[in-house]
């Protein structure tokens, strides 16, 4: 078994190692995962890393300074030893970049599994679920699941949670990384509220054609411009987690910065990867957190549908801009890692790993 592994501390080496599959015990199932998608959002799982808990995930034996960055995507089970999930089965869910995985299927239900491995229970639950695919949608459709439908689901949340503190008294909303996947449907879900204040993105001076192309975001500026931010009263939603220009901001807006919420670390080699920082009007955003206390605020199963039905829509809309490029087995998709790593991939395509 081949699985790709980067250096926890200098993220742009990388390694594929070789792993010998051992025999399943009773209860487990061997799973070959199809393929995965891979985004800037995947280096946020290796920026915080350490502080979220995404090494643990699928640790790495040896204690050389090497980890998996989880990736989203489709596997097929080719071995069982429950009765509860048969051989041909077909699951999508949070997988390592490997040929396979070995999983402990517990609270099987019809519709999904989790993972009931015992290094992983301390972990946030929604990353341990896995669908059940009982009607498998066309490939195209599989490959924006596994792209979009995380980053969207996280877009939607950010909505949510804004307009429920009604934009917290801002006139606009600025997006840091307004070229990313995940900002692209948050400004998407603000284009279609009619309540929303207007949408500033603030992109590279490379992308910033692609971004204003896009029709979601009311204007768009590069990183040189900050001091064109008009000076209203503004909240910040920064996938890009680069410390400089989130202070910068700060400065320029100062009392008209109504709150600021991290998301992503995009800009990992120059983030602030602190969750505390002592900051008023400020909070680290987690999905999976977010997800579990509204939905408890909601009749039951209503955030999980709205949510569904968002990512649905919004993810087909995406064909719009959306390129999918494929490249065949780890090693393949090693060659693409370092351009994601540099931030140098081009935001209009989209990156499925087929195993």
């Amino acid at each position: 078994m081949q699985r790709f592994e980067v250096n926890k501390a200098a993220f742009a080496q990388h390694r594929i190692s070789t792993l010998n599959e051992s025999a399943l015990k009773e209860g487990e199932i061997r799973v070959a995962v199809d393929f995965f998608a891979f985004t800037a959002n995947n280096m946020t799982y290796a920026a915080a890393g350490d502080t979220l808990g995404y090494w643990q995930f699928f640790p790495v034996p040896s204690d050389d300074g090497y980890g998996v960055i989880p990736v989203w995507g489709f596997a097929n089970v080719v071995e069982s030893r429950t009765d509860d999930v048969a051989i041909g089965e077909r699951l999508y869910g949070y997988f390592p970049p490997s040929d396979s995985l070995v999983m402990l299927p517990v609270n099987t239900e019809e519709k999904s599994l989790f993972d009931g491995t015992e290094h992983r229970q301390s972990l946030p639950p929604l990353y341990n679920r896995y669908q059940r695919v009982t009607n498998s949608g066309s490939v195209e459709s599989e490959h924006l699941q596994a792209l979009l439908g995380p980053l969207y689901n996280t877009a939607y949340c950010l909505w949510d949670q804004l307009q429920d503190n009604d934009y917290y008294g801002a006139q606009q909303v600025l997006l840091l990384s307004a070229s990313s996947k995940t900002s692209i449907g948050l400004a998407n879900a603000l284009a279609d509220d009619d309540n929303a204040p207007s949408i500033l993105g603030l992109t590279s001076a490379a992308n910033l054609d692609f971004v204003k192309g896009l029709g979601y975001y009311d204007d768009a500026l590069d990183y040189g411009a900050l001091n064109d931010v008009p000076q209203i009263p503004t909240v910040i939603v920064d996938m890009a987690g680069n410390a400089t220009t989130a202070q910068a901001l700060r400065d320029h807006l100062g009392d008209n910065l109504t709150y600021f919420i991290s998301v992503g670390l995009t800009h990992w080699d120059q983030a602030d990867t602190q969750l505390d920082r002592g900051r008023d009007r400020h909070e680290w955003f987690f999905a999976p957190s977010y997800i579990l206390e509204r939905s408890k605020a909601l009749e039951p199963g209503e955030f999980v549908r709205n949510a569904q039905r968002f990512v649905m829509g919004a993810a087909a809309s995406a064909s719009s801009w959306l390129s999918l490029q494929e490249v065949s087995g780890v090693e393949a998709f090693s060659e693409h890692y370092a351009d994601i790593c540099a931030g140098a991939m081009n935001p209009a395509e989209g990156l499925i790993c087929k195993l």
